[in-house]
């Protein structure tokens, strides 16, 4: 359909519990629904007429909740597209990443894994309802080192329930330990419709998650982790090149239930209606973007990471000098060290600071 989109995002909704905290379009499993789900998922990318891909990126709910059959149904039907690709992730939980799992990804040229791991404090772990131990992703991480896999995420949660700051320093040091090349630290989002929402568990205060990434950049800069974007640390090189194509304003594919995608400039969300996704009625909202939209989104998904904006790219893409229009609010954020401006490549980025104080950036330079 479009040979500038090379990214494809698969949501796979099955889990075999829910947490407490999750309001990712997710479904409790079993194999009658995941049959036909795998099925339309099929049609769904057979839609778009997929050419080149440089990125797959499964991910849900659990994609490795699926039956082994059924998974290896996915991943020998996307086969065809990874000639051309470069980084192939999957998520997992740590107790449903098994040896089989593990040996037919690496069969179909799976390269990356994502673990979610959210604390390594077994009783907190009960207290949110996630069905892994610290052990089990030990356990997980030596084999899919076993299975050759060299290049391992994981999620931790800033803000959990019964996690202070010592627990925080705990989590951390138990998963650099274990040699890990990215790790995500996303702060608690408690929403209405979940179960944290219904007891009524309060979000981190700003003090506090702002304490704890502190901690998180001095802690992970020491190891050797380059702070690439807001959420996320990884080893030089090791850099998720699949969310870099959300940051960057760049196009994909989202399919499955719930999936979002961004092609020939329309943002669709998919429908989270089982029912209507398995009879083919995949999209449910629709965002025509305009050039003034996506001047928004480009600085705000830009400024995410420490790459920053290209101004010449900015100039070209939006016939506008950014450093002109923008000269009195770019040269106060560079004096109060918030952003960077590279004269020698000719982009401006956030620092540290600036990152923590994004939203603040982004409304000076997106307000005409």
């Amino acid at each position: 359909m479009n040979n500038k989109v090379q990214s494809l995002y698969i949501h796979i909704p099955f889990c075999t519990h829910l947490c407490d905290y999750c309001d990712f379009p997710k479904l409790q499993y079993f194999r009658n629904f995941a049959e036909k789900y795998i099925e339309s998922l099929i049609k769904e990318i057979e839609s778009y007429k997929i050419k080149n891909l440089k990125t797959i990126y499964i991910g849900g709910g659990t994609p490795t909740a699926l039956d082994d059959d059924l998974f290896e149904k996915l991943l020998l039907y996307l086969a065809k597209y990874i000639k051309t690709v470069k980084e192939y992730t999957i998520e997992a939980n740590p107790e449903s990443l098994t040896n089989s799992k593990l040996l037919i990804a690496k069969k179909y040229a799976v390269n990356r894994i994502s673990i979610g791991v959210e604390t390594t404090n077994n009783k907190i772990l009960k207290t949110i309802n996630r069905q892994h131990t610290f052990e089990d992703v030990k356990t997980a991480i030596i084999n899919a080192r076993n299975n050759g896999f060299d290049n391992l995420n994981v999620d931790l949660i800033i803000g959990l329930p019964h996690v202070n700051k010592a627990q925080f320093k705990e989590d951390l040091n138990n998963l650099v330990t274990l040699g890990i090349e990215h790790i995500s630290c996303y702060s608690l989002t408690v929403h209405p419709n979940t179960v944290f929402g219904i007891k009524g568990i309060e979000e981190p205060t700003d003090s506090f998650a702002r304490d704890l990434y502190d901690y998180a950049e001095s802690f992970l800069k020491e190891k050797g982790f380059v702070h690439y974007e807001i959420s996320n640390w990884a080893k030089s090189g090791r850099e998720s090149l699949h969310n870099l194509t959300y940051w960057k304003d760049e196009q994909y594919y989202g399919v499955g239930l719930g999936a979002a995608g961004y092609i020939n400039g329309i943002r669709y969300k998919n429908t989270r209606n089982l029912d209507k996704y398995l009879s083919g009625n995949y999209i449910d909202e629709k965002e025509i973007v305009d050039k003034k939209d996506d001047r928004t989104y480009f600085i705000m998904l830009n400024l995410r990471t420490i790459y920053g904006i290209d101004l010449a790219e900015f100039k070209e893409k939006f016939d506008e000098n950014l450093l002109l229009t923008k000269h009195d609010e770019i040269s106060a954020l560079v004096k109060d060290k918030l952003l960077v401006h590279d004269r020698e490549n000719d982009r401006i980025y956030p620092t540290y600071e600036g990152m923590m104080v994004l939203d603040q950036i982004i409304m000076q330079l997106i307000e005409e």
